[in-house]
């Protein structure tokens, strides 16, 4: 049975009756009450994601083909917009266009293709006003914009706590270490209260372990509530003198601002009556936190910011710091990668732009007035 957890908003864009959400047991709903442009589009392409199997697509090329979307004022959002192109359309021409998120103050590139995979723009977000758009932009003449799922989820306002106001979190990745493909990258609605997409990866440089997935650790109440699946796993250096070494893409080339959030459990990896694990975590050779891991049945979330990256490449490196070679090896669970977007200029009230206006025309009328005045 389908079940709705209320908080959120999970819209299948094109559909007319949704499928079933077999892998998180969300409820999906259709897009009609939320936007008035478009036409709606069946794949010809299968897809094993049954919310995929449709689109909007918004051939006219208006750039007012906007999402309104109800949320809650002054909260904190994950916003996922997914894309499928699955040759809807017959062309074997993936489009490029944009993608803008509340009147514009967030605005990124869109470039689909003709893979099975789809594409996904997330993004961590305060709301100003209840009203929330989200809007599909041509940028080429011959680029029609399309969507196939859009899906918005409340999270805490503790939840990646160094945000403010002033700022969005982009997603850059998310990886759950440890595990291979066959453990599922969405999960269960009570296991992922926030909805978040968590990449299953093993690193064949390192130790994959994985304790199991019955046991109920105490995650949820961790530092921006990560799910037990995945606090089971991790990779691990083999000993004391290794490094783990990440290498990490962004896809902005110039510099960005960053926001890394690093998740440890020792879980999968103790060992009997092993000394405590001391971590150190390094961005591209300059070392950022040095933190002693707890013990069984608690976790460490070590979230940094703002990090400088240059050249859409970072390198994490975490190393042992507990001074022996006989010390437990570097271990992580997981990561998440945001670059950070600066909507500082969001939420301007009219009262200040009718000042500001006011304020001109005064300034004006004071110019032509000393016109006349003779001194």
């Amino acid at each position: 049975m389908v079940v709705s957890d209320e908080s959120g908003l999970n819209i299948d864009c094109g559909a007319t009756i949704p499928p079933p959400d077999l892998l998180t047991l969300r409820m999906w709903v259709t897009d009609d009450k939320y936007i008035k442009t478009g036409e709606n589009k069946l794949l010809l392409t299968p897809t094993n994601l049954p919310q995929m199997s449709t689109l909007r697509s918004f051939p006219k090329g208006s750039n007012n083909n906007c999402y309104n979307l109800p949320l809650k004022s002054q909260s904190k959002y994950l916003v996922r917009a997914g894309f499928y192109y699955g040759n809807y359309d017959n062309l074997q021409k993936p489009p490029t266009f944009g993608l803008q998120l509340q009147s514009g103050s967030v605005n990124v590139k869109v470039t689909t293709s003709l893979d099975f995979d789809p594409i996904y723009h997330e993004f961590i977000i305060f709301t100003t006003k209840s009203n929330f758009d989200v809007c599909l932009v041509q940028t080429q003449e011959d680029q029609t914009p399309f969507i196939s799922t859009l899906e918005v989820t409340i999270i805490d306002q503790k939840a990646y706590r160094l945000m403010n106001e002033n700022m969005a979190l982009y997603l850059e990745s998310r990886i759950n270490y440890g595990v291979d493909k066959s453990v599922p990258e969405r999960l269960l609605w009570y296991d992922e209260k926030y909805n978040r997409i968590w990449r299953p990866q093993e690193d064949p440089r390192y130790l994959s372990n994985q304790y199991g997935f019955s046991i109920q650790l105490t995650s949820m109440n961790e530092e921006n509530s990560p799910p037990d699946v995945v606090m089971c796993s991790s990779i691990e250096a083999h000993n004391a003198s290794e490094s783990i070494v990440l290498p990490i893409k962004f896809r902005q080339k110039s510099q960005v601002s960053a926001y890394f959030v690093l998740y440890f459990d020792v879980i999968a990896a103790y060992k009997p009556f092993e000394d405590a694990r001391t971590v150190s975590i390094s961005i591209d050779g300059q070392l950022m936190n040095t933190t002693q891991l707890p013990g069984l049945g608690s976790g460490e979330v070590v979230s940094m910011y703002p990090v400088k990256v240059t050249g859409g490449m970072a390198t994490l490196t975490i190393a042992s710091a507990g001074g022996t070679t006989t010390s437990p090896p570097a271990l992580l669970n997981a990561m998440e990668v945001f670059s950070v977007l600066d909507v500082s200029n969001v939420g301007r009230s009219s009262e200040s732009v009718l000042g500001s206006s006011f304020s001109l025309v005064l300034l004006l009328s004071m110019l032509y007035c000393m016109e006349w005045i003779d001194f």
